[in-house]
């Protein structure tokens, strides 16, 4: 027994097994009692007269009737039922109904009803201990217990016994009251438990179960039909959607269920209102109630879709439409019913005046709704596409990286925006719309966004398609820049042939046939050459054979102009392995060449010490003088000029620059990446 038991609560596939039987078993006491009419049908016309054994008996409209139980008036109902027992004691022939006579008005309601426990009960198999599944089951069942018994009286071929009519009648308003009951408990707890929804739901409970039972027992009075419960109910379940619209503000994924929730109850429940026990009420002729159910079954696809939180993210657009949309149509039906009911006025000039009225004043005010709601009208994403194409210019890796950030930050204005080590193959929608994982492209990481529009909105499958549009583009447009590069890079090592060539050859000649005091310049000459070659080839070279050119240029500029170099050679052996390119060499000769003739022009100084370390993939060098400082010097704004173009182009390395001045001299701080993407300050 216990293991049983067990079983039941821990396995789902038992739980859809039990509403699968008994929605067998149900759908097929339908079916035998929608079989156990005579195949004769009774006449749809009031006014024919039927042999009875109680004599002749004149067809009266009520007899017709396809749904009896809202005549406002007990007593028409007990002589409906009264009438109904007559005509069913003398069908005109015994056959029965086979398959083929039963009315497609059965099938629909069958189909209907089953499908609405179905789903519910599947949602509830899945999650048996959750409050809104429970709720949603119970709906579920509602709708089936309300559907079968309307599935066999509103399609009767002749007329039924009193005592099984009168059973199939209460079932029916059972359930509607139990389905009003079910949604407006569900729309307490979900998306967000409402304070105190214990109270209200035990409360509303009570009264329209009580409602219910009294109008089976024939106590109410005759305005209290079951078609005012339905509408009771209906706005009920309105205000419950209502006080969960302010509850989920600022909570996307609750507010992004909520609309899914409230759009379906508004199609389904809100047409069959509109269509079934609005017209009931204003006495007026209804849709007939077997085909107002298909409008059931649209609310349980949609809340199946909603409770499971599948595709929550793509109702804003079209969510917003569809409400206005059917409002709309809801004011041209009612106006046009006020004017000819109310007003007095024809249908024809009643149905063009309302479209009017509609037209000129209801439209424009749903666009003012519209701006209101939404506060800041969204930007259209494809205006970002230029910026998109920007990005791939950049100068730098890293620069290229914040301006992807930046540009989706734009875009979707996340509260969270996270480079990822995660290798996405495509644009990814997470966490029910809350996350979007976009790939690395052009060289830059993945990206992972969170809560897009401040928190306020979910990933919708056209932001996603647009993510992928951008990095398909950027793609696209950094593989025409490689190919533009190519073509630059052949050309310039063409040029810087041609230049090494020619002019190096003639400088080297030069510098041979020179004497002595003008043999240093042709030699500066040809260094200068050979370092615009490199610069054009984009060599690379060893760290170590950099800082050796650097140190023998300034330890000879610095024997020069009598100074004392201070410059230990006790970096690692690491040096002869790392590889900087032309631009960091660049940087590194001609910075320490400025600051030597800055020494050597202002400082006094008699000595200069120079240090080099290799710590964590950087280059760290710092230069000391024990001359007077930089303010002690005055320096011109040449010089400052000069700080200033060593601080730019470090930075343009991802490097820094910094430097202490006093009486006992000036110290420099220079640091450079080695390896990874540079920092751009």
């Amino acid at each position: 027994m216990s293991t049983s038991k067990t079983s039941f609560v821990h396995n789902p596939s038992l739980r859809f097994l039990l509403i699968v039987l008994i929605c067998t078993a149900c759908a097929l006491a339908a079916l035998h009692l929608a079989l156990e009419q005579p195949r004769s049908a009774l006449p749809q016309q009031e006014g024919i007269t039927v042999q009875t054994h109680q004599g002749p008996l004149i067809l009266e409209k009520t007899d017709l009737m396809p749904e009896p139980g809202d005549l406002s008036v007990h007593a028409e109902f007990r002589r409906f039922l009264e009438r109904q027992e007559i005509l069913s004691q003398n069908a005109p022939s015994k056959d029965l109904r086979t398959l083929s006579d039963v009315p497609l008005l059965f099938w629909i309601q069958l189909i209907v009803g089953l499908g609405a426990f179905l789903i519910s009960g599947w949602i509830w198999a899945l999650r048996p201990r959750d409050a809104a599944s429970t709720f949603f089951v119970f709906s579920g069942f509602s709708t089936f217990l309300s559907a079968l018994p309307s599935a066999v009286y509103t399609s009767r071929s002749w007329a039924l016994p009193a005592e099984t009519f009168h059973w199939l009648v209460h079932l029916n308003s059972w359930g509607a009251a139990l389905f009003g009951v079910s949604m407006i408990a569900l729309f307490l707890v979900y998306p967000h438990r409402l304070p105190r929804w214990k109270t209200l739901a035990s409360v509303l409970t009570v009264i329209f179960l009580a409602w219910a039972t009294l109008h089976s027992l024939q106590l109410t009075a005759p305005w209290a039909h079951l078609s005012v419960l339905i509408l009771t109910m209906m706005i009920c379940i309105l205000i419950a959607i209502g006080a969960q619209f302010f509850a989920t503000r600022g909570k996307a994924q609750e507010r992004a269920s909520l609309t899914w929730l409230g759009l379906a109850v508004l199609t389904g429940a809100g047409s069959f209102v509109a269509f079934n026990s609005l017209p009931l009420i204003l006495g007026m002729e209804p849709l007939n109630q077997g085909y107002a159910f298909l409008f059931f079954l649209i609310i349980y696809l949609g809340l199946a879709a909603g409770l499971t939180q599948y595709r929550l993210f793509d109702v804003g657009n079209w969510a917003f439409k569809f409400l206005f949309y059917s409002l709309g149509a809801m004011g041209l039906v009612l106006l046009d019913a006020g004017l000819i009911y109310m007003v007095g006025v024809d249908r024809l000039p009643a149905l063009g005046l309302a479209v009017l009225i509609v037209g000129f004043a209801y439209l424009p005010l749903r666009d003012s709704i519209q701006r209101f709601l939404r506060k800041r009208e969204l930007t259209t994403p494809y205006e970002f596409l230029p910026e998109a194409l920007n990005v791939v210019f950049a100068r730098s890796e890293h620069e290229r990286t914040e301006k992807w950030l930046s540009l989706l930050k734009k875009v979707y204005n996340p509260l969270e925006l996270q480079v990822v080590s995660e290798q996405p193959a495509t644009t990814e929608i997470l966490d029910s719309g809350l996350t979007l994982l976009i790939p690395a492209v052009a060289g830059m990481p993945a990206i992972r966004l969170k809560y897009p529009e401040a928190g306020q909105g979910l990933f919708s499958p056209s932001l996603r398609d647009f993510a992928t549009q951008m990095s398909a583009l950027v793609k696209q447009a950094d593989s025409s820049r490689e190919s533009y590069d190519r073509g630059v890079s052949e050309e310039r090592q063409r040029m810087a042939q041609d230049l090494h060539d020619d002019l190096g050859a003639r400088l080297l000649s030069a510098i041979y046939s020179s004497d002595e005091q003008h043999r240093p310049l042709f030699q500066s000459a040809l260094d200068d050459v050979r370092a615009i070659v490199s610069e054009m080839s984009k060599e690379e070279i060893s760290l170590a054979r950099a800082l050796a050119e650097t140190r023998h240029e300034v330890s000879r500029r610095l024997t020069e102009g009598k100074v004392y170099l201070d410059w230990p050679l006790n970096y690692s052996e690491d040096a002869e392995k790392i590889l900087i390119s032309f631009h960091k060499h660049k940087t590194l000769k001609s910075s320490l060449r400025e600051i030597v003739s800055n020494v050597l022009r202002h400082s006094q100084a008699s000595h200069l010490h120079i240090a080099v370390a290799l710590e964590s993939h950087r280059l760290h060098i710092t230069v000391h003088d024990n001359g007077v400082g930089i303010g002690a010097a005055a320096p011109s704004s040449r010089e400052g000029h000069g700080l200033q173009n060593i601080k730019r182009r470090w930075q343009d390395v991802g490097g820094s620059f910094d430097y202490e001045s006093g009486s006992s001299g000036t110290r420099i701080i220079l640091q450079m990446p080695l390896s990874g993407v540079a920092n751009q300050s």
